[in-house]
């Protein structure tokens, strides 16, 4: 066998916490794992979060936290046991035989390194390319991840590039070192459907003209229902049902798989309004945003943005990964100043001062919160400038947002890194409550979370926004989450936009050919006469 494309197999993979002196404490975080992923097989592991998938792959590439350490079994790639590899042969295999394709790669990217830095790394290491070479497979990595501009692209540094973006690159560097079997945790959480379909479909490419074995890590069974050969159901550390993706997915032997089935179905809500009455509360007049030097040809972020949101309205902003949706966001809250055009915020005269009224719901609730500080004191930091309330007054506020969002007052002593996604995401929320807006922009508030906590996440702004009457403008490229949740619907394309809408309107019959293409690329894939989840899902 070809060691570059041998298969990987987890044999009873136990994993827990260490002790000082060598042992185990508290139970096993993986239970009896036992998996295996051959050459050219797409294998998809599912379940929620905290459910151990993550866990599963890092335990795979030797770079589990020093707190925790396999307890039992063994992992083989090929006629390697990873679990007893030295840390050179390791070296040799992690980017190379054995890539990953993380979930957070702002997280993970080296701030200080260009994208193209991150790429000749591998390129040279395990491919053997430098120079020119090692340029040119660079560009062309870009170019086949979605990067309409992959010049442009390679000279950036992680932070300049949006959340769908830094995750194209991360795809091309996990691809760059040519491996064999490939690792893939979330790799499309973060991307809108047209660029995930395009992501799939290069790396099924991958799989059946050179043998790339995948383990595809992912909560949204619909978006691999088209490609997986076969479907791990894993909860609580442990697999609780697996079969191949047809059998699995039209007949699901447990309550746990069936619930995650149905989590995946955001049925359009009931609640919906007929079109509003209210006055305008926010109006963009012509906004745009143009970062650099017009002379030196800056590059136009935002451009002639008109939109209206009418007081209890909930709009949703639809776009492409790079459309421009989070630049209009922070714009919008005043994180960015506009360079043309206007925003106008006819707020209530007995609300908040202006400079509060309008709050945002950041994307990553892990890169929202300051890692060494508690819960408490970064949801203290916003109400101290008030001088208008004591300690207590301002602890009792905290309290009420906490219940209100339905978090534990204990969780308020613990940091983010202590936190699950789903109660760091919470917890942003709470943060921008505790100000008590009248305009709440999310930023794609849901789009790093399993469905169960996702449906919970929703719901739950649902409920704030009915409570509250508050105004929500909803950034997604999502069109399950923008059909659930919103009354109207904007399209951005290239900083402009193209459509606005009813929603109903806007799913039944989209008008721009853009807006055609986004409907079209959410409605899930059908292979080999399987049916999508929405379908596997109703009763």
């Amino acid at each position: 066998m070809n060691p570059v494309n041998a298969g990987l197999v987890l044999d009873g993979l136990q994993v827990g916490h260490k002790t000082h002196d060598g042992g185990t404490s508290g139970g096993p975080l993986l239970s009896d794992v036992s998996l295996s992923v051959e050459p050219g097989e797409f294998v998809a592991l599912v379940g929620s979060s905290g459910s151990g998938k993550t866990l599963t792959a890092m335990s795979c590439l030797q770079l589990l936290p020093p707190s925790l350490g396999i307890t039992g079994g063994s992992i083989r790639l090929g006629d390697l046991d990873l679990t007893r590899a030295s840390e050179h042969q390791l070296n040799s295999v992690r980017g190379g035989r054995l890539g990953m394709l993380f979930q957070q790669p702002k997280r993970m990217f080296n701030p200080n390194r260009t994208i193209e830095q991150h790429l000749k790394e591998p390129l040279r290491l395990h491919a053997g390319l430098r120079g020119s070479k090692a340029r040119s497979k660079a560009l062309e990595l870009l170019e086949e991840v979605g990067f309409a501009d992959p010049a442009k692209g390679i000279r950036a540094y992680p932070h300049q590039l949006s959340g769908g973006m830094a995750q194209r690159a991360m795809t091309a560097v996990a691809l760059a070192g040519q491996p064999g079997m490939l690792l893939a945790d979330e790799p499309t959480s973060a991307l809108d459907k047209v660029l995930e379909r395009q992501i799939l479909q290069l790396l099924d490419r991958e799989r059946r003209e050179r043998g790339l074995g995948i383990l595809y890590i992912t909560h949204n069974i619909a978006s691999v229902a088209a490609y997986a050969d076969r479907v791990l159901v894993m909860n609580a550390g442990s697999i609780v049902e697996a079969g191949p993706a047809g059998e699995l997915l039209t007949r699901p032997r447990t309550d746990y798989t069936r619930e995650l089935l149905a989590a995946a179905r955001l049925a359009p809500e009931s609640r919906r309004r007929p079109p509003s009455r209210e006055r305008d509360i926010l109006v963009l007049d012509g906004v745009g945003k143009h970062f650099g030097s017009r002379r030196k040809l800056g590059h136009a972020a935002l451009q002639d943005v008109s939109l209206t949101l009418k007081r209890g309205e909930i709009l949703g902003v639809l776009g492409q990964s790079g459309s421009g949706k989070s630049t209009l966001a922070k714009a919008i809250v005043g994180l960015e100043a506009a360079s043309t055009g206007s925003i106008f915020r006819q707020l209530d005269t007995a609300g908040p001062r202006e400079g509060t009224a309008v709050q945002l719901v950041f994307q990553e609730p892990h890169s929202a919160f300051d890692p060494r500080m508690t819960l408490r004191t970064s949801l203290q930091a916003p109400l101290r400038p008030s001088h208008d309330l004591s300690p207590e007054q301002r602890d009792e506020r905290i309290a009420a947002v906490m219940a209100e969002v339905e978090l534990d007052a204990a969780l308020l002593d613990k940091r983010p890194g202590q936190c699950s996604g789903g109660q760091l995401q919470r917890a942003t929320i709470a943060r921008a409550l505790l100000l008590e807006p009248q305009v709440l922009i999310c930023d794609e508030a849901t789009s790093a979370l399993d469905a169960l906590t996702q449906r919970t996440i929703l719901n739950l702004l649902l409920r704030l926004q009915r409570e509250r009457n508050l105004s929500l403008i909803v950034i997604s490229h999502d069109m399950d989450v923008v059909r659930y949740m919103c009354d109207r619907v904007a399209v951005l394309l290239e900083g402009r936009v193209v459509e606005v809408a009813e929603t109903k309107d806007f799913f039944a019959a989209p008008g721009h050919p853009h807006s055609q293409a986004l409907v079209q690329a959410s409605i899930p894939c059908r292979a080999d006469g399987l049916w999508s989840v929405l379908d596997v899902a109703k009763p």
